[in-house]
């Protein structure tokens, strides 16, 4: 299968537009493409893997991406394990199966996942890794608040975040304004 290329595409969604990538035969790119770092994102895929996007082209795997997606959207179910290809650090690694483990309807925080990574006192970077996560909701790291349980950041679209803990049964509130127009409306 061909290692050199991410093949993407995008694809509406209720909470918003979604781009997914694959390589080889695995989802490595699940990401909103209004998130502020996601052109950092792409950046360090391509690097890290070798490769180049290949924007439009579909995959057997991004198809079942989208079937599993628009499957399980609104429903509280775990999706159905896809193969996954992730780059990233140790920590980010370890960081990301952990974030992959919290079942649909749960949360932990930032400090509770150091601790389930292995590293408790570097809650800052374990936010940073889960901040670098790149398969957004097949690495739900959605599920991640801060401490005080408050709605936290997500990739700059806080509401989107909000939009999938409400949809798996969370009781959160938002805070946040949301300007007209932007990519998760209410």
């Amino acid at each position: 299968m061909d290692e050199t290329h991410i093949y993407t595409i995008r694809c509406k969604f209720p909470v918003g537009e979604l781009e997914l990538g694959s390589i080889g035969n695995r989802l490595c790119l699940s990401l909103w493409p209004y998130s502020t770092h996601y052109e950092a994102v792409r950046r360090r895929l391509a690097k890290g893997f070798g490769a180049t996007f290949v924007d439009g082209q579909w995959t057997d795997v991004l198809r079942e991406a989208v079937e599993e997606l628009r499957f399980n959207f609104f429903r509280a179910y775990d999706m159905n394990p896809l193969p996954l290809r992730t780059f990233g650090t140790e920590l980010q690694q370890e960081v990301w199966r952990q974030v992959a483990r919290i079942p649909v309807g749960s949360t932990v925080s930032y400090g509770e996942l150091a601790s389930l990574a292995g590293h408790p006192t570097a809650v800052r970077a374990v936010a940073s890794a889960v901040g670098a996560n790149a398969l957004n909701l097949f690495i739900p790291c959605h599920r991640v608040l801060p401490a005080d349980g408050s709605l936290g950041n997500y990739a700059g679209l806080p509401y989107c975040k909000y939009r999938l803990l409400r949809m798996e049964g969370v009781d959160i509130e938002y805070h946040r304004r949301v300007p007209y127009g932007h990519n998760c409306v209410e």
